[in-house]
């Protein structure tokens, strides 16, 4: 009796055993699936703010020269020399065409927010500052909107019988698509000492740039917060 009692007590013994191994077996696998997730995503997102830093490098300049252009406006508009109509040609056209808005990738933080993975990633201080990525957007594009807002409402408006914009060149972005014709400069002649200075038109020239160096400063918070949120994340990501 007490041999079998023995027996019977070292089989729960080995399937207690077994149990305990196969659980620690299976939190182990987890625990590594959890990993090879959580390196995804990361690797996900430094891809996205890879792109997004290039895309900033790419329309930063040319959105600079725009507000330098209506700096530039500005003091011909202020001046008394006699002005140069080919200068007034290249800055309106970088003016109105200069100007990119900054179109960020968010593929991996809306798969992260759509799966509900965001507590994967264990970096508590990187959860917290990928969250901020809503704010950073929404802010950039109210300001953007509002820029886009009073050029089309109000400042081409108002260059229609101050200007020739049919002699600005064609916008870059344009150029090559299709099989666009060339549209050759206008038999109009006008007088730009007399159509540019005029108080009106200074104040929208000076409300246009007020509200890019807006756009500008939104721009530059973003690739700050793109550089620094990446540097985390590469802290994260095992090599």
């Amino acid at each position: 009796m007490g041999k079998y009692f023995k027996y019977a007590i070292g089989e729960i013994v080995l399937v207690m055993i077994g149990i305990l191994l196969a659980l620690q077996v299976n939190n182990w696998n987890n625990k590594r699936l959890e990993v090879n997730k959580e390196q995804a995503i990361l690797k996900n997102l430094h891809s996205d703010f890879n792109e997004n830093i290039a895309e900033y490098n790419r329309i930063y300049e040319s959105s600079t020269d725009s507000y330098k252009s209506s700096i530039r406006l500005l003091e011909i508009i202020k001046g008394d020399s006699k002005v140069n109509p080919s200068e007034i040609d290249v800055l309106l056209n970088s003016i109105i065409n200069g100007f990119y808005s900054l179109d960020l990738n968010a593929a991996s933080i809306d798969e992260i927010k759509s799966s509900g993975s965001m507590n994967i990633i264990k970096d508590a201080q990187l959860r917290k500052q990928i969250s901020k990525w809503a704010f950073m957007v929404a802010d950039t594009e109210d300001d953007i909107e509002i820029y886009y807002d009073y050029l089309f409402k109000y400042l081409i408006p108002s260059l229609t019988n101050k200007s020739i914009l049919r002699n600005m060149a064609i916008p870059q972005r344009l150029k090559g698509v299709g099989n666009l014709s060339q549209i050759t400069r206008s038999n109009f002649t006008i007088d730009y000492n007399k159509t540019l200075r005029t108080l009106e038109f200074e104040n929208q020239v000076y409300n246009h740039a007020l509200n890019l160096a807006f756009v500008l400063q939104a721009y530059e918070n973003v690739e700050t917060y793109l550089h620094h949120t990446l540097k985390m994340i590469n802290a994260n990501i095992n090599d």
